[in-house]
Order: C-alpha cells, then structure tokens, then sequence
C-alpha cells in the first residue's frame, strides 16, 4: 500500500511539473540560447576594461543579433514567455538574452508583460531593474535603480541614475539590496575598479 501511495505521488509530481510548462521545447531552447550567451561573456570577464570591452565587441553579430531575432519569432509564436509558458528558468534565460538585445523594439514589447511579470511575483527584482533601467537609458533617460554600468577610463562607472538622494528608496522599495552589494559583485566579476558618482 505504500509503495502504491509512493508511485501515486510520484507521478502526481511529475504531472503537475509538466503541466506548468507549457512550452517545454521552447524553454530548452532558451536554456541553451541562455549558455551560450553566457560562456561567451565570462570569456570576457578577464583583463582590462579595454580588453573587455574589444572582448566584448564581437558578441553583437555572432550571439546577440541571431538570439535577437529568434527571441522575436518566440515572442511572436507565444507572446512573452512566463514562468507557465517557459518555467521560472527558461523566462529567466528570456530576460538575459533580451538585456543583450542591440535594439529595443523586443523590450518595448515586452514592458507590459514584464512588469505583470513582476508584479506576480514571477521575475527578481534584479531582472525587472536591469530591464527598467537599459530600457531607459536606450531612450535617453536616467535609469531608477542604478543597475546599469559602463566601462569608462578602465572602470566601471554607474550610468546616469535620477534622483540619486533616493536611489536606495527606490532600489529598497522594489526588493532590491543595497547598492553596495551591487558594487561589491560588480567588483567581484568584472575585477575592476566600480565607480558610483555622489550626486
């Protein structure tokens, strides 16, 4: 008997774990879209700022441009790709690729659904941030919660952020550490001076 309640369990598991991905082949796409992404930049990851960013360079047409536009084809084929479309993971690996974009049409499209997302409970507050705040600085405005970076003079030196007195408000309000933990793993990473302007 309780081997059967086991077995029953069992398989109720694995049903309901199937059942929340919809899209299974297209979340093991993205997952793979997402590694090598990823092992392309941690080979960049070394060296100077200038090395780095020649390192760099190239990702645009040979993963960014090719992952772009299939990233579109999905968009098109599903809509944005949430956690019951994609699983947690493969949403996860969308929202990587997508900040490597060189254009926004895709993140415009996505603003809506992303910030659904969040909101739900389905994305970081990391990943939401980093999506606001490249979105924004693409548009020409200050980033809202200080993610993103450049490489300038051999650091890294924070893109113009609004309202900096209440950055950590902002940051805090929306589940995001503090700002000195960003730098820290930022450090960390890319082995480079991090440089956060005062006001």
């Amino acid at each position: 008997m309780k081997v059967c309640i086991s077995i029953g369990f069992l398989f109720c598991v694995v049903l309901v774990s199937i059942a929340q991905v919809r899209y299974p082949v297209l979340r093991d796409e993205l997952l793979l879209m997402e590694k090598v992404d990823q092992d392309a930049r941690m080979k960049c990851a070394n060296g100077s700022a200038d090395e780095q960013v020649k390192c760099f360079a190239p990702l645009l047409k040979a993963i960014d441009e090719p992952h772009t536009k299939r990233l579109e084809e999905i968009f098109d084929q599903i809509g944005f790709p949430n956690t019951v479309k994609v699983g947690r993971e493969g949403m996860q690996a969308f929202m990587i690729l997508l900040q490597h974009s060189p254009t926004d049409t895709l993140r415009v499209r996505s603003l809506k659904p992303i910030t659904a997302a969040f909101k739900n409970k389905e994305l970081p507050p990391m990943d939401y941030a980093n999506f606001v705040d490249r979105l924004r600085l693409h548009q020409g405005k200050k980033q809202l919660y200080g993610s993103g970076f450049d490489f300038k003079d051999g650091k890294m030196v924070m893109s113009p952020t609004e309202d900096m007195k209440n950055l950590e408000k902002r940051r805090k309000s929306i589940g995001l550490p503090p700002l000195a933990e960003l730098v820290k793993m930022m450090k960390e990473m890319y082995k480079l001076e991090v440089v956060v302007p005062s006001n």
